[in-house]
């Protein structure tokens, strides 16, 4: 005679452990993220290892502390009278107020000859920042930065040299050919008899006063440039630091290296069972067999 076997629902119990378990999964995804994940976010990003900053700009090299004082101006002349050099700065300063630091360095620019090229002021987080550019010639270029350095403090400082001196010789050298070409055509002009050789003559004297004029041109950007130095300023003013400081939490960080670690414990579930899945079908069958030979052999008896 069969016994009727009643099967019972999970009770409690399994259902705790089943939760159990599956937290159990999850923390450890957590904890295996935070241990494994958070030595590769501190390695040096790409911008750094390029020697660029995070918006894609180059980093500028350090540049040695330029000569001051009498000196400076003297070493300046020097350079202007055998080399033609191109000389810019930028200053990064933090100061009591944005306003009376224009002023200021309007009156600096303006009392060695110099004047504004720009200016933008703006406000940003109920906090006044911007930038003013100023020209100067280039025997005061020295001394009106470290007037400026006066005004703040300098947060950054940059001081860059182009020497153009071959390009001016090469653009100098070819003026002075076309020239010659020039007055040589008005030459020919002269002695022009037809109508079409004045008018062959007088297209290629145009081409070639066209030349003269765009390397007139030139020659003359490079002058300004070399005899006035362009300094630009950043301005940020001094705000007062609060008495307590609330630390930022950026929670990105540990929630993505927690997704990481349940990902790859995922992965690892995924391929313990792709592994297991044929031990376990034929671990099944064999106990079916013998659940099924214990069956005869019981009816038998």
């Amino acid at each position: 005679m069969r016994i009727p076997v009643k099967l019972r629902r999970p009770g409690k119990t399994a259902l705790a452990v089943l939760v159990a378990f599956i937290a159990g999964i999850l923390l450890s995804g957590f904890l295996l993220g935070q241990l494994l994940y958070t030595p590769m976010i501190r390695r040096p990003s790409v911008y750094q290892r390029l020697g660029k900053s995070a918006e894609g700009a180059p980093i500028p090299p350090s540049t040695p502390a330029p000569p001051t004082g009498p000196q400076a101006e003297q070493l300046s002349i020097l350079e202007t009278a055998n080399r033609m050099v191109i000389y810019t700065a930028y200053l990064t300063l933090e100061v009591d107020s944005v306003d009376a630091a224009i002023a200021q360095i309007m009156q600096t620019a303006s009392a060695v000859g110099g004047y504004v090229a720009g200016m933008d002021i703006y406000t940003r987080d109920s906090t006044k920042a911007g930038y003013i550019t100023i020209k100067v010639p280039q025997k005061s270029f020295y001394q009106v930065l470290d007037q400026l350095k006066q005004l703040g403090e300098v947060k950054g400082e940059t001081i860059n040299t182009e020497d153009v001196t071959e390009q001016y010789i090469d653009l100098q050298a070819r003026l002075n050919n076309l020239q010659k070409q020039e007055q040589r055509l008005l030459e020919i002009l002269e002695m022009a008899e037809t109508v079409d050789e004045v008018l062959a003559v007088e297209k290629e004297l145009e081409r070639v006063r066209g030349e003269i004029e765009s390397l007139t041109g030139q020659l003359q950007y490079i002058e300004r440039r070399v005899d006035y130095s362009t300094i630009t300023i950043n301005l940020v003013e001094r705000t007062e630091e609060p008495w307590i400081h609330i630390p930022s939490v950026d929670w990105s960080k540990p929630i993505e290296a927690g997704l990481w670690g349940l990902s790859l414990v995922a992965q690892l579930i995924i391929s313990a069972s792709i592994v297991l899945a044929p031990l376990a079908a034929v671990g099944f069958a064999g106990y079916k067999v013998y659940q099924s030979s214990r069956r005869r052999c019981g009816e038998a008896g």
